[in-house]
């Protein structure tokens, strides 16, 4: 018994990195419209096989002070013939909690030059970066666009 639990603290222990690197997030926004903010968290970025998965962030960019209130997409690509599709979307509330999550059953489609798909699988696919700043967290980026008092 003293084994097995000795064995299992060390797992533990190494297990606890992983975990935490997995947890990791650095948004990038590479693209706004006039009420949201596009952002790719480059940290999900998981290459599975032919398929390439990444986190995509869509926050309001108007509302009241500290609402955390965003869409979080994961979306899948087929680098080599340039396909996406969307497979979960997850809402968040205001207190940044969530609300629910929402499977998507979309077809392969081509992701064409210029719009999200296009951009989120330049990100995903060929290691495109935005220029800085960077955020650790979507709250970070709704405290950063949040007017001075």
């Amino acid at each position: 018994m003293k084994h097995l639990l000795g064995g299992l603290i060390v797992l533990g222990l190494c297990a606890a990195p992983a975990a935490a690197a997995a947890a990791a997030e650095t948004w990038h926004a590479f693209s706004r419209s006039a009420n949201s903010a596009y952002m790719a968290d480059v940290d999900s970025i998981v290459v599975d096989g032919d398929i390439t998965r990444v986190l995509l962030a869509i926050v309001p960019l108007r509302g009241e002070a500290g609402d955390l209130s965003h869409t979080v997409d994961t979306y899948e690509f087929r680098c080599g013939p340039n396909q996406w599709r969307s497979t979960l979307s997850i809402e968040y509330g205001t207190d940044g909690e969530e609300m629910g999550r929402y499977p998507d059953e979309s077809d392969w489609v081509n992701a064409r030059d210029g719009t999200i798909p296009g951009i989120l699988k330049e990100i995903a696919c060929d290691g495109v970066r935005a220029n800085p700043p960077h955020w650790p967290a979507i709250s970070a980026f709704v405290e950063a666009r949040a007017p001075s008092a």
